[in-house]
């Protein structure tokens, strides 16, 4: 994961689209040390990232969002992001 990944997820997580649970049970144990690399879509980090790090203030929680950031530099590859920065 690059970090123009995990900025775009972001400002996808704290907006108002519909995102789908269902998307996060592939980054199940994600911290672990164990867990194998994904593939995912930008979608999917969006969704992790509002399920682990948006409060119900919308405020973001920085530890859970450096966790996502720490183990998901290696674990997971986003697919379907043209680099370009979510408006």
């Amino acid at each position: 994961m690059k970090a123009i990944d995990l900025s775009n997820a972001l400002t996808l997580a704290r907006s108002d689209a519909p995102l789908n649970l269902d998307d996060i049970s592939i980054f199940d144990g994600f911290g672990l040390p164990d867990f194998r690399p994904i593939v995912c879509t930008l979608e999917a980090l969006a969704t992790l990232v509002r399920w682990q790090c948006i409060r119900f203030d919308g405020s973001v929680d920085a530890e859970a969002l450096d966790e996502i950031a720490t183990c998901g530099r290696r674990r997971f590859t986003v697919v379907g992001n043209d680099g370009k920065a979510v408006a």
